[in-house]
C-alpha cells in the first residue's frame, strides 16, 4: 500500500475493547498479556511458575492472543507502509547512541523491570489498565493512574537530562 497511510490509534483501541467484552462475555475470563507472555514462555521452559493451572495451559487462549498480537502488528505493517526491519530506533537513538550494545542493554533492562513491575504490582499496565478498570478494581484505578503519572515524569527526565526535545 501505500507509506502515507498509518491505521488510526483508535482502530487498536476499538480492537482491544472489542477483544475484552467479548473473552468477559463469552469465558468470564480477562484478558491478561502478562499471563500470555507466560504462557508462550510455558511451551519452551519446564519451571513450574509457567505450568500453573491459571495460565490455562502452554497452547490455551492466552498463548494465541499474544502471538496475534504479534501477528496483527505485522499485518498493520504489510498494509501500511511496509515491514523495514531496523536498528535505527529515532529519539531512542538520540537520547541512548546508536551504539547495538548499549541499546541491547537498555532494553534488556527495560524488559527486566517491566516483568519485576508487573510481578510487584500483579499484573502489567494492560491488566491493570483495562482488565482491572473493567472489573471496577479501586486498586486497578489508583495504579493506572500511577502509570500515567510516571510516564509523564519520566518523560520529562530523560529528556532534561538527554537534552533532547
Amino acid at each position: 500500500m501505500t507509506s502515507a497511510y498509518i491505521w488510526p490509534f483508535w482502530v487498536g483501541g476499538l480492537a482491544i475493547a472489542t477483544v475484552s467484552i467479548l473473552l468477559v462475555i463469552t469465558t468470564g475470563k480477562f484478558l491478561s498479556v502478562t499471563r500470555g507472555y507466560a504462557t508462550v514462555c510455558g511451551i519452551f521452559s519446564r519451571l513450574k511458575y509457567f505450568s500453573r493451572p491459571d495460565l490455562g495451559g502452554a497452547f490455551g487462549f492466552r498463548t494465541f492472543f499474544t502471538v496475534g498480537l504479534v501477528a496483527g502488528g505485522a499485518i498493520a505493517a504489510f498494509t501500511t507502509t511496509g515491514w523495514h526491519p531496523t536498528w535505527d530506533l529515532g529519539r531512542f537513538n538520540d537520547i541512548w547512541g546508536a551504539s547495538l550494545g548499549v541499546k541491547a542493554a537498555v532494553l534488556i533492562s527495560g524488559g527486566f523491570l517491566w516483568g519485576y513491575g508487573a510481578r510487584l504490582a500483579k499484573g502489567c499496565t494492560s491488566g491493570n489498565s483495562i482488565a482491572g478498570l473493567s472489573k471496577g478494581s479501586l486498586a486497578s484505578f489508583v495504579a493506572t493512574g500511577g502509570f500515567l503519572v510516571a510516564g509523564v515524569i519520566v518523560t520529562f527526565l530523560i529528556s532534561f537530562i538527554s537534552g533532547v526535545k
